[in-house]
């Protein structure tokens, strides 16, 4: 383990929007699936939702690969509130929007999400194609 994964480990929920941003405006992909656990799910547009990191990776994929502004990767404001190992991390962007999150504590004291309510939501281009169905790219 490096020094840098140490010490995110250590880091508090509050540190999950501040590196989602980054990592959603570097377009790093690996980056953005770290920050979920494996039983997390994520909203999608239309009620639809991904569950996994498969399915995480390709919803955020399908949004990075049409050039899609991932929503959270700017923040102007952030709000953390803690109940032991669980945290809701909710965010609001420049365009007024509050995008809300759950995250909880792991053995190792590293934060992550699990339950994903708004970073997606309206991102068509972050749909699974469906049969018969070309996904936009």
């Amino acid at each position: 383990m490096t020094t840098n994964e140490a010490a995110e480990r250590h880091e508090g929920p509050e540190a999950l929007c501040a590196r989602f941003a980054a990592y959603a405006a570097a377009g790093d992909l690996d980056g953005i699936v770290s920050l979920y656990a494996a039983d997390a799910v994520v909203t999608l547009p239309r009620g639809r939702e991904a569950a996994g990191p498969r399915a995480i990776k390709a919803a955020f994929c399908g949004a990075l690969a049409a050039g899609e502004p991932i929503t959270g990767s700017s923040v102007a404001s952030s709000r953390i509130v803690v109940a032991g190992d669980l945290a809701m991390t909710s965010a609001t962007g420049p365009d007024g929007q509050v995008r809300t999150q759950v995250a909880r504590r792991c053995a190792d004291g590293q934060w992550v999400w699990i339950r994903d309510s708004g970073h997606l939501r309206d991102i068509e281009s972050a749909l699974p194609a469906q049969d018969g169905e070309q996904q936009v790219a």
